[in-house]
């Protein structure tokens, strides 16, 4: 006689491949990366079996490396600012669609993305370099008397990263004001508020999820986004994921480890401060 197998069980034999899988392929190698963090750089090995702080100490400690972290920091608020800023608006006119519109006009903004982000940053490197379209341009009408670098600086790191994450924050808001009823804001105008106070008190917190979602997304991309910022940014302008590239270049593999690490602590605080600042929760009345 055939046995129903209660609903407990069926859910642990779903999801057994694929925890087994994450922790093969991912809790492992960052236990072990996590692990050789506190080992010491060798010059003819991985690394020596000698336990060590001076990795993270001079992280927390060096002058170079907190230029470097503030610089990071710096740059990805800009961007996530920028992205919330100009994204917001143009979701806020994509929600208010009809369906096909919608995804006509989602479409359009994905193209970009199925570019690779080599070939986008290289054509940045075309359109500021110094014999790039916009020194040329500006030569060509006599506002400049020479061509000038507008590569290896902060704003062309800005300018690469935010084209590149824009349609991510686009695409989340998108999705969070859709589902929006439209019933709250009418309930809203009948019982006399404008326009703006029903955006702000109604519109606006019921899209915190996708505002949240859409923060973290760019935080996580905009951190790790090291062909944008090497080719950009070049030699003049480096980032923390450029030191934790130059690192592993150089075979100090602990020390690569140990600014990884840094790099996801960072990530983490700025994802808790993104929750605790938006309260996406308020949406399920958690918050």
């Amino acid at each position: 006689m055939n046995r129903v197998l209660p609903a407990s069980s069926l859910l642990y034999a779903v999801a057994l491949p694929p925890l087994v899988i994450l922790g093969l392929f991912f809790v492992v190698p960052l236990c072990y990366l996590l692990f050789v963090s506190f080992m010491t750089n060798s010059g003819t090995s991985l690394f020596d079996l000698e336990p060590t702080l001076i990795n993270y100490a001079e992280i927390f400690t060096d002058s170079f490396y907190l230029l470097i972290i503030r610089r990071t920091l710096l740059s990805t608020a800009i961007v996530l600012i920028l992205c919330l800023l100009i994204g917001y608006p143009v979701a806020f006119y994509a929600a208010r669609l009809s369906a096909r519109g919608r995804m006509i006009m989602l479409m359009v903004m994905m193209v970009p993305l199925m570019v690779s982000n080599v070939v986008r940053a290289y054509g940045w490197v075309a359109i500021l370099g110094r014999r790039g379209l916009v020194s040329s341009s500006l030569t060509g009408v006599g506002l400049i008397e020479r061509p000038v670098q507008y590569l290896y600086s902060f704003e062309a790191v800005t300018l690469g990263l935010l084209t590149i994450l824009l349609p991510f924050m686009i695409v989340s808001l998108t999705n969070s004001l859709t589902t929006i009823d439209t019933r709250y804001t009418e309930a809203a105008y009948s019982l006399g508020a404008s326009p703006w106070r029903a955006f702000l008190r109604v519109t606006l917190p019921l899209s915190s999820p996708g505002i949240a979602s859409g923060l973290m997304l760019v935080t996580f991309l905009t951190l790790s986004a090291y062909v944008t910022i090497a080719l950009l940014g070049g030699p003049r302008y480096k980032l923390l994921v450029s030191l934790v590239f130059d690192s592993v270049t150089t075979f100090r593999w602990p020390r690569a480890a140990a600014l990884s690490f840094a790099l996801l602590i960072i990530a983490l605080i700025i994802a808790v401060i993104i929750q605790l600042v938006v309260r996406p929760n308020r949406v399920q009345g958690k918050g």
